[in-house]
């Protein structure tokens, strides 16, 4: 039979064991939570370096080629409905609405919930964290694009696609 301090000690080891899990647990749990926040960070910062060069593009080619080159390069919609969803939003930044349409394209967020969101104040990247999106996937996506609209800017498409071809 066990002894009272044999018992003492198993029942001392037992709980300091499971005090030393416990915070193991929390101090990992807790890094998890310091890289989302990170990588939501990065997000921002090139849903912000997006949204500047559209606006960039914006000024020297004119919005309707923006659309034409978001049409081109995403299956969000035509450049007649990307206009349209834009221009059914009150104060919403262009260069914004480009980066929400990246957003919608590179996830499986339908665009018009992303702007209800931002609409309502979040950022793309509380966004993406809520929806568990592949924050540096999403990043990239932003990133090329963001590449294609700078080499659109230097060497402009020759056909704007809102003109009838016959």
């Amino acid at each position: 039979m066990i002894g009272t301090k044999a018992l003492l000690s198993i029942v001392a080891s037992g709980l300091l064991i499971l005090a030393a899990a416990h915070t193991s647990a929390s101090q990992i749990h807790g890094q998890g939570q310091g890289k989302d926040k990170k990588e939501e960070k990065k997000l921002e910062k090139e849903a912000r370096k997006l949204a500047g060069k559209a606006e960039d593009a914006e000024k020297q080619l004119g919005r309707n080629m923006v659309y034409c080159i978001l049409a081109a390069h995403t299956d969000v919609g035509t450049a007649e409905e990307l206009k349209a969803a834009y221009e059914s939003l009150t104060d919403f930044p262009f260069g914004q609405f480009v980066a929400a349409v990246l957003m919608a394209d590179r996830t499986d967020i339908p665009l018009a919930d992303i702007l209800s969101k931002l609409e309502e104040g979040k950022s793309i990247g509380q966004i993406a964290k809520e929806a568990r999106v592949n924050m540096g996937e999403l990043r990239r996506g932003m990133g090329e694009f963001r590449s294609e609209l700078a080499r659109s800017i230097t060497n402009p498409p020759t056909r704007d696609c809102f003109q009838a071809t016959f």
